[in-house]
């Protein structure tokens, strides 16, 4: 007896769907092994790059993941550690929970090759008897080559201490663009870095002072020095000059907002940095109600200060230029030039 039409019919379906998903699936699997070699000859690259530059790296061995809907290797308890040596004399340290290379094949597509760090992270860098700690968590990198990364973590935390005074850093939702050029001629950028962030809390001052700030902003560049060739991008001598091309934020529960920029040369940190402010009295104002501030001002630029502040009796309109002032810097030290910023505030600003 012959079969129904619609029988016949649907069968015929059914082999060409069957035929389409066998055929999904083994492309799928071809990519994820293709992907997962690509990823694992990377990581085993990377790794052997740090033993070759002083690091030492101890981790679980790598796991394969992400099939069929992506490609990743993962390993857990990572412990990297650089010691101190007359070629590269910094101590560094690197310990994280898990970490992932790779993502789905969406995530690998749009952006190369993922790296996510889950769970806790903390960096430590020793440098002179300078300490910086960093401990954050959540940590998404993202690149196409090692020498362009991007990142973002919902929360990071700095701490200065050692030749520091001791500070504690807080930021949220940090995100920005490392960029590197290893073979920098001199006088070049050999390191480019971007960042921002919706708030910072504990920012340094001068004078022990400490600030929250909001939508802060930076972007600066390190040039090569005569003695790059071959040197860590974590070693100060690799670098001949700091260019300075955006530092910004917004104090915090003001309208104020702070810009500097300015280059310093390396390693003497002697240069010239250009501060400007927009609605400066209102910062101004809480400045000098700041003991551990207001006590370090020259008498005669508290007094320049609050002339300025009393003539500025009504809130200046929202297109007003920004006050900019000149601050040299020398072997690290910013010094105001007291005659010039009191000849500035009565001088050239304009009656209410």
């Amino acid at each position: 007896m012959d079969r129904p039409l619609f029988t016949v019919g649907y069968s015929k379906y059914a082999v060409v769907l069957i035929a389409i998903l066998a055929i999904s699936i083994l492309l799928d699997t071809l990519c994820w092994h293709h992907t997962i070699h690509r990823l694992e000859t990377s990581a085993h690259t990377a790794s052997a790059t740090a033993d070759k530059n002083g690091w030492a790296v101890h981790a679980t061995p790598l796991r394969r993941g992400g099939w069929p809907f992506g490609a990743w290797v993962e390993l857990e308890h990572l412990d990297v550690t650089h010691p101190a040596s007359p070629g590269s004399p910094y101590d560094a340290g690197w310990a994280a929970e898990h970490l992932r290379l790779g993502g789905s094949w969406a995530s690998l597509l749009l952006a190369g090759f993922p790296l996510s760090l889950t769970g806790h992270q903390a960096i430590r860098l020793v440098l002179n008897d300078k300490i910086l700690t960093v401990l954050t968590s959540g940590v998404q990198i993202r690149f196409r080559n090692p020498e362009d990364l991007r990142f973002s973590a919902p929360q990071f935390q700095m701490a200065l201490s050692g030749g520091w005074p001791d500070r504690q850093i807080f930021a949220k939702n940090l995100s920005g663009r490392l960029i590197r050029f290893p073979e920098a001629l001199v006088g070049a950028t050999r390191l480019g870095i971007e960042a921002k962030t919706a708030e910072l809390s504990g920012f340094p001052l001068l004078y022990g002072a400490s600030a929250n700030l909001h939508q802060a902003h930076l972007a600066l560049a390190l040039t090569a020095s005569v003695s790059s060739t071959g040197r860590s991008f974590l070693d100060p001598a690799s670098y001949g000059r700091l260019l300075l091309q955006d530092a910004s934020a917004s104090p915090a529960s003001t309208d104020s907002h702070i810009t500097l920029s300015g280059a310093l040369t390396l390693p003497s940190q002697t240069g010239t940095l250009t501060l400007s402010l927009i609605h400066w009295q209102e910062l101004a104002a809480r400045l000098l109600d700041r003991p551990e501030i207001e006590s370090h001002l020259a008498p005669d630029l508290q007094a320049a200060l609050r002339k300025a502040l009393e003539k500025a009796a009504v809130p200046q309109p929202k297109s007003e230029q920004p006050l900019s002032v000149a601050l040299p810097v020398v072997n690290g030290q910013i010094l105001p030039d007291t005659q010039a910023i009191s000849t500035l505030f009565n001088g050239t600003l304009p009656p209410p």
